[in-house]
């Protein structure tokens, strides 16, 4: 209202917006109750509310192998975001004006991005060699797949199914002793030795199993 107490014209939008709103309800006698209008019975449930917290958003196929195993957490967590490609490798931290290190410090051949260190630097495909040699696994390292779970799917279809859970815990051990080793050469001055590398990863390994 204006100081006059009479409708101004957007109080009278409002009131005409409001009519017709409801212009098309018809009331009857029997008592009001809710309905959840996420279920087609219209009555809650957990599950439907879990499900509505979820609007657009979009399934990833590799959850399933990362989460449902038995790594460390903080292993799981890294190939997550691994997976995301939300490490923070040179191109993530100059995207944000920070300090880094452009070139790889495995192999200071390529720029420092997370499919290269994890996929396509020799010193991490050495690496894979090593350890897939040493578990006597018939499929190659990844090098050029679009993705480190790409790799993986694929390599698990080539595997023998008693072979597999060794095959998910090296997928999983070595991406994460390659970024320790990354972070120590840059955090650290550490220099990238795959002998060294590689027997830490084996002790690891039987560690985990």
């Amino acid at each position: 209202r204006d100081i006059h107490g009479v409708l101004g014209i957007h109080e009278i939008g409002q009131y005409l917006q409001v009519w017709l709103a409801i212009g098309h309800i018809t009331l009857s006698d029997a008592p009001d109750q809710l309905v959840w209008r996420w279920t087609a019975s219209g009555t809650y449930t957990a599950s439907s509310c879990y499900l509505a917290t979820f609007p657009g958003s979009t399934t990833s196929f590799s959850w399933k192998l990362i989460w449902k195993n038995w790594a460390p957490p903080r292993v799981k967590f890294f190939h997550w975001l691994a997976d995301q490609d939300r490490c923070w490798t040179a191109d993530r931290l100059a995207r944000r004006g920070l300090q880094h290190q452009p070139r790889c410090p495995l192999c200071d051949q390529a720029p420092q991005t997370t499919h290269h260190l994890l996929l396509e630097c020799p010193f991490s495909r050495q690496t894979w060699h090593e350890i897939l040699s040493w578990l006597r696994m018939t499929t190659t390292g990844p090098s050029h797949e679009d993705s480190l779970m790409d790799w993986w799917l694929h390599a698990r279809q080539n595997t023998p199914t008693p072979m597999r859970k060794g095959l998910d815990s090296i997928a999983l051990l070595t991406p994460w002793m390659i970024w320790k080793q990354r972070n120590e050469c840059i955090f650290d001055g550490a220099q990238p030795m795959v002998h060294v590398l590689v027997s830490r990863i084996k002790d690891e390994a039987q560690q985990w199993a």
